[in-house]
């Protein structure tokens, strides 16, 4: 698994079926999303654990770009017949009974954690991160429009509604932007620019 796995247990003994569940359950959160850093997981019991049905405690903790994902769940032995079905005179039946409420505890827990994590990156779908804005240098400048040159020598088409703060009459040729693009009906063109309010070295102004 390429993301980081913590497991921590209080009041209740380690297990290797437990942890090779929940690093099953992690694996397909992992699968879903590849961005996940870490993953944290506590299992924890009531504290009157020496009760056969004291319940249950899952959190889990998914850290995820910009957020973080938590779950915490308590889950009631009572709810499921899983440990009552064991007969009481069998000390190795009282543990493995313990262990199928919490591996079912922990089913649970990773189901809610895979809800909040299709909900997360279903918003981060819906939110693109916005492009960065690039440097480029005025070329061309006419009456209500104009062209730039990028870092690669490529013309770019602006209109003088897509300079910010009223700054097209203060552009010129030479004058250095920032500014974002994006694909036209006729190529290539600023949505946005930034003007920087100046000439670049050695260049005349018209």
């Amino acid at each position: 698994m390429l993301l980081p796995l913590q497991t921590t247990y209080r009041h209740f003994p380690r297990s290797r079926g437990l942890d090779a569940l929940i690093q099953e359950e992690a694996d397909k959160l992992g699968l879903f999303f590849n961005r996940i850093t870490s993953c944290l997981v506590l299992i924890e019991r009531a504290e009157n654990h020496q009760r056969r049905d004291a319940p249950f405690h899952i959190r889990i903790e998914l850290r995820v770009p910009g957020e973080e994902i938590v779950v915490s769940r308590s889950h009631d032995v009572h709810a499921t017949p899983l440990a009552s079905d064991v007969p009481r005179g069998s000390k190795n039946a009282e543990v493995n009974a313990a262990n199928k409420d919490a591996a079912l505890a922990v089913r649970k827990a990773f189901h809610e954690a895979g809800r909040q994590l299709q909900d997360y990156v279903t918003r981060k779908a819906d939110h693109p991160k916005a492009p960065e804005p690039t440097t480029g240098e005025v070329m061309k400048i006419g009456e209500d429009y104009g062209f730039l040159r990028d870092a690669g020598g490529d013309e770019i088409y602006f209109h003088r509604n897509s300079v910010l703060n009223d700054g097209f009459g203060k552009l010129h040729v030479g004058s250095t932007v920032r500014f974002v693009a994006e694909a036209g009906d006729k190529g290539p063109q600023a949505t946005t620019v930034y003007p920087h309010a100046h000439r670049a070295p050695g260049r005349p102004s018209t």
